[in-house]
């Protein structure tokens, strides 16, 4: 499998900020996942049934890789066409909305696999296989990242006007766009929230959900950069303006 990272291309310059161009390689998450699966089944297999405690976390692990395969099932088969009929783009590598979708509760999993069999005769991945899942959410992060910085440009591009006077109503505008509370209207409106994968307890906290819900638009507006740069940014960020 080739190596999976996000690189810095040629700058350009909006509103006086380099903004990197940036592409994406594929992880291959679900075939990733498909061997895992496999291999977890072997094992049940293939353990005593006097070792229960193993094979209690052998069930619990093919059960939580089952739900995230049904999570990345239905962000490819359902999130991916919505968001694409909405802003009117195609998306090459429909990959990335996974991986914005994961969150860090995740990581337990995959490194509790890695234990069990990084060296073991039945490991299923690479040598660098495993890391890669382990750091699924950290890169749904880096998208959030690269989303916050261009939203905010392109906001700021929409809202300037070339008079001094303005600058003070152009930050406060500016700082009500992208605050959470409004952005997770967006992100209600898009459905993100219901195609996260976690395994997180529900939480009653409306400001984590309303930051949560700005980090998955922030995400998918950096998804957005990455596949068709600044210009579609610009056009997509009235969906984030004028929302109600």
């Amino acid at each position: 499998m080739p190596r999976s990272v996000i690189i810095e291309g040629s700058d350009s310059l909006k509103n006086g900020v380099a903004i990197p161009a940036l592409s994406w390689s594929p992880l291959y998450i679900e075939d990733r996942l498909e061997l895992l699966s496999e291999t977890v089944q072997r094992s049940q297999v293939e353990t005593p049934k006097n070792n229960t405690r193993l094979l209690t976390k052998l069930d619990r692990w093919r059960q939580e890789i089952e739900s995230i395969q049904e999570g990345l099932r239905r962000i490819r088969e359902e999130l991916v066409p919505d968001i694409e009929r909405t802003v009117g783009l195609d998306f090459k590598h429909k990959e990335l909305f996974q991986v914005a979708m994961f969150q860090p509760s995740t990581k337990n999993l995959f490194m509790e696999l890695e234990i069990q069999y990084r060296r073991s005769e039945n490991n299923p991945l690479d040598a660098d296989g495993f890391a890669k899942l382990i750091n699924l959410s950290e890169m749904s992060k880096v998208l959030a990242l690269v989303g916050d910085a261009v939203i905010s440009s392109a906001v700021l591009q929409h809202l300037w006007k070339p008079h001094l006077g303005d600058a003070g109503r152009i930050t406060q505008r500016k700082a009500e766009i992208v605050s959470n509370e409004h952005m997770a209207k967006l992100c209600d409106k898009w459905g993100l929230y219901e195609y996260r994968i976690h395994f997180d307890p529900d939480t009653t906290s409306k400001s984590e959900i309303n930051h949560d819900k700005g980090t998955l638009l922030e995400a998918i507006y950096g998804i957005i950069y990455i596949e068709h740069e600044y210009k579609r940014i610009v056009d997509v960020v009235s969906h984030l303006i004028n929302i109600q």
